[in-house]
């Protein structure tokens, strides 16, 4: 999305399964890790994260969230996302979306103060919201993801040390043909 400044950073599904990299590893987190690495985004392994995602995802984030918790996020939510992690005895900050008054989330964004964002959206007026939150992500180097099973590839990929195994195409070749 760095190629095309000032568009919506957000994947359709004729986008999902076109990329420029290939990461290969012996489990699906070293590959993520790897292709997310190809691309030049590091993955997050730490700091604040900001969750914000659509009512449909609340109950699965609530165990997204106990795992960023455990690999040393510190969280921040939106009103409705951090309902449903405190219901669940996890702590965060409420943070304001940006319509509802500042410092909001985006401001936070800009202030440099999350490593990692995760932002699911529902409906055209839900992603036409969401658009500044994922272009200030863009453009202030915040590593994020539209989808829940991308938030736990990433998490899963900074828990299980991915970059352990790196090695050459031509040692793979040599593997697979003996």
């Amino acid at each position: 999305f760095n190629k095309f400044p000032g568009v919506d950073p957000i994947l359709g599904p004729e986008m999902r399964s076109t990329g420029e990299v290939m990461g290969v590893g012996n489990t699906f987190e070293e590959a993520f890790a790897k292709a997310e690495l190809g691309c030049g985004i590091m993955i997050p392994t730490g700091g604040r994260a900001l969750l914000s995602v659509r009512d449909s995802d609340k109950v699965r984030v609530v165990e997204l969230a106990k795992r960023m918790v455990e690999s040393g996020f510190e969280l921040d939510a939106s009103g409705g996302t951090a309902a449903a992690l405190k219901a669940a005895g996890i702590e965060c900050r409420v943070v304001n979306k940006v319509f509802e008054g500042r410092p909001n989330m985006l401001d936070r964004i800009k202030n440099g103060e999350y490593s990692y964002v995760v932002n699911t959206t529902e409906g055209r007026q839900a992603i036409e919201d969401s658009k500044m939150l994922r272009r200030g992500a863009l453009q202030h180097k915040v590593n994020y993801t539209t989808t829940l099973n991308a938030a736990f590839a990433t998490v899963k990929a900074n828990a299980a040390s991915a970059f352990a195994n790196v090695v050459s195409v031509q040692e793979l070749h040599k593997r697979v043909n003996g």
